[in-house]
């Protein structure tokens, strides 16, 4: 990339910090997937130095970055320099600071996050005090392949049913069909102004999205879950580790 674009990238960063932006920057970071890679690699950077966890590991490497913050701008070219670097030696650190880190970069995956934090849905427990039809009842015995036959051969569906067959699917491993179930009930909510099986859809698809190891789909589903403490799923959301999640994006940005 360009070094004016770097620097462009970097007067960004300043004026963002200062609750102010730079359109041309946001257009570059929009239009450019080189320049969208370095802002956020920077972004993590900044990330590293400002966590209170690494505040050791990174004393000096912190000190020098705040240094560079109080050098009167617009610096010079070696100022930008010494300040690219720092923020790409806090980053190694946050990323390789330990074995356990290293470990942590080099095994985390979308797919492995889906394991981790997938559970089944519990439909006794959430949603059904009425008797159980035929569809309820295969998918309390979970015989996955019944409850997608059965809601195959019905000649209406409500959401319910496409939620309860997108469980299937994902019990499965069939997530593109479940991704297209899920999206179907957000998509009537939508319409009706409902909100029947919203929350519930709005989660399940955030995992079937990391299952397909498509985290860049899901972070956005899973970052409104947890700005929204009404939603069923928050507590769920807000226990997950979300710099995790960012070293996933991180790593399928290259």
């Amino acid at each position: 990339m360009a070094q004016h674009q770097t620097e462009l990238l970097i007067d960004h960063l300043d004026n963002s910090l200062l609750g102010k932006g730079s359109v041309e920057a946001e257009q570059l970071i929009v239009n450019d997937p080189e320049a969208a890679q370095e802002w956020h690699f920077i972004r993590m950077a900044v990330d590293a130095v400002q966590n209170a966890a690494l505040y050791e590991q990174v004393g000096s490497i912190k000190k020098e970055w705040q240094a560079t913050h109080s050098t009167a701008r617009p610096g010079s070219a070696v100022i930008r320099t010494i300040y690219k670097n720092v923020l790409r030696a806090a980053a190694c650190v946050f990323l390789v600071a330990g074995g356990a880190a290293l470990y942590k970069y080099t095994t985390a995956t979308s797919s492995g996050l889906y394991e981790q934090y997938y559970s089944a849905y519990d439909l006794n427990a959430s949603r059904s005090n009425e008797k159980q039809d035929a569809l309820e009842q295969a998918y309390n015995s979970r015989d996955w392949k019944k409850v997608v036959t059965l809601a195959g051969a019905l000649k209406e569906k409500n959401n319910k049913a496409y939620f309860l067959t997108g469980i299937a699917d994902m019990e499965l491993k069939n997530y593109n069909e479940a991704i297209g179930k899920f999206q179907q009930i957000i998509a009537a909510n939508v319409q009706t102004g409902a909100d029947y099986f919203q929350d519930e859809a709005e989660y399940y698809l955030a995992m079937s999205w990391l299952a397909r190891n498509d985290v860049n789909e899901a972070m956005p589903l899973l970052e409104k879950i947890k700005a929204n403490k009404s939603h069923l799923y928050y507590e769920k959301v807000s226990k997950m580790s979300f710099t995790d999640l960012k070293i996933v994006r991180y790593k399928n940005l290259k």
